[in-house]
Parts: structure tokens; sequence; C-alpha cells
């Protein structure tokens, strides 16, 4: 049995981690993965890790189907991507989501969301934005809420009652107290303890995490 067709737009190695991450569901695959979607001149007609390169956005308006966005680094650049995919008609941003991590059902999911790793734990009442990234090994908790476009790295605890913005990028080892808030557009530094509130567009770093840079 093949589960649905997908591209994955990026070879980079967030790309290629959720390409192997869905190699791993082979006896009721939930996604069959068609090949790659990438803009490096260099890349084009070639292979990644036994996947072709099926060609760039000038390609994707061509065509249609199913698209796993795989750009985790920059939130900018992720909603200006998507805001020139949406133009090309018939392409769909589903929701991604490995079977070994555990989910619950009450959660309330944005577009495009990919979660496609193993082992995370998201728990009960949480609302999560669009086009969130979440890696691998995190546990969120209950009642958590996460904005838009955010990247969850991995190794990362949040406690329940968290409000995390839109545009944020949580590095991986965090550990974040429950109830705490972190502003829109901010970075918290890898392996940091965030124990108080952070504002938006800023660095934290640390352990208690302090800011470390203010972000434009």
């Amino acid at each position: 049995m093949m589960g649905e067709n997908i591209m994955i737009y990026g070879a980079g190695g967030a790309g290629r981690e959720l390409a192997f991450a869905l190699s791993l569901q082979k006896e009721m695959p939930l996604w069959n993965v068609l090949g790659f979607i990438d803009d490096t001149p260099e890349l084009k007609g070639k292979s990644v890790n036994d996947l072709p390169v099926l060609g760039d956005f000038g390609w994707l308006k061509q065509n249609s189907g199913n698209i796993a966005l795989c750009i985790v680094n920059d939130p900018k650049v992720k909603r200006h991507l998507v805001e020139k995919i949406k133009q090309i008609p018939h392409i769909k941003f589903p929701r991604v989501i490995s079977r070994y991590s555990l989910v619950s059902k009450f959660i309330e999911w944005g577009e495009g969301c990919i979660v496609a790793h193993p082992f995370n734990y998201i728990t009960t009442n949480i609302k999560i934005g669009n086009f969130v990234w979440i890696n691998s090994h995190n546990l969120i908790g209950h009642d958590t809420i996460i904005g838009d476009y955010t990247t969850i790295f991995s190794d990362i605890d949040i406690g329940g009652g968290t409000e995390i913005g839109s545009d944020c990028v949580i590095g991986s080892g965090v550990t974040i107290l429950p109830k705490i808030k972190i502003g829109d557009g901010s970075i918290i530094g890898g392996g940091s303890l965030v124990s108080k509130d952070i504002p938006a567009k800023v660095v934290a770093t640390g352990v208690p995490a302090k800011i470390t840079r203010e972000l434009k």
C-alpha cells in the first residue's frame, strides 16, 4: 500500500532528513516522496540520496501536488516562499506527522505543519500555527500556543501553558518553563533555560536565558 504523493521543497539538511524519516514508514507509508524541489542551480537534473531533484520554482509553476516545505532556519524566507508558491494553482501544503511521534488528537493545527521526525510527545489542547516545523525528541506540554512559521528544533522541553510567538526559532536542547511567553521573531539559543518571559525580536541564550542581541 502506497501513501499519498508528496514533494519536498529544499534538498538541504532538513529536507534530506525529512525524506529519510518518511522512508522509515515502509509497511503502511503515509507519504510517497516523489523527489525534491530545489533552486540550487548545481542540483538541476541530479539526484540527492536516491531521490530526483525534480526542478526548481520555475518547474513547480507548471506542475501541481503536495509540498512539504523544509526551510527551517529563517522564517522570513519561508514566509516569502509560501507567498510565491500559493500563487500556483493546485499546490497543497498538507500536515505531515510521523507515526513514531505521540500526538494528541486535541490539537488545533495550522496549514503545512511538519512533525515528521520520530519521538515527539505533543500533549493536549495545544494550538499550533501555520507552517510550524517540529523536529525530533521534543516534549510540548498542555495548552501551549506556537505561532506561525516558528521552528522547534530537537530535544526541547516546552512546559504547559507556554506561548511562543510567530517567526521564532527555538534551538536544540532548550528548556522552557511553564507559562513562559516568547515574543514574535525571537531566537532562543541552543541549550538555554528560559525561566522568564522573552520579548519580541531578540536573541536570548544561556542558563538562565538572557537577552544578548536585539533583532531588526
